[in-house]
């Protein structure tokens, strides 16, 4: 009984194994190296306290993500201190960017940016 059970152990494991190198074997034949078009925003209000510590943060998950992903420091109302800050993190750092609300609505095709939503970021 428990050799059986060790048996369909080991023969499912090994029908993952080949699974798994035939979903790699085909996504590497199917010359597609693109992925989805994304962007981390960071929408910043006030003195965005925490900022330099996100940006950080934010730059370690994307290097481990292959480092191709834009972080947007997006301005929806920093006082002047933290947006001198911001600026900074962008002219240091590769990746980062600095935009109003505006200017990432515009870059981005969306429409107005903080249209009427339900509380929880997402539109109505």
């Amino acid at each position: 009984m428990l050799t059986l059970l060790q048996d369909g152990v080991i023969a499912l494991l090994a029908s993952f194994g080949v699974i798994v190198l035939l979903w790699l074997l085909a996504g590497a034949l199917s010359g597609r190296s693109e992925g989805l078009p994304a962007v981390l925003l960071v929408p910043l209000r006030g003195q965005a306290e925490r900022m330099e510590y996100t940006v950080r943060m934010l730059q370690m998950h994307r290097s481990r993500a292959g480092g191709q992903i834009p972080i947007v420091l997006m301005d929806a109302g920093m006082d002047d201190g933290a947006l001198r800050r911001a600026q900074l993190l962008a002219d240091e750092h590769g990746g980062v960017l600095l935009m109003s609300a505006a200017d990432v609505a515009d870059y981005w095709g969306w429409t107005e940016y903080g249209s009427e939503t339900d509380g929880g970021g997402n539109r109505t």
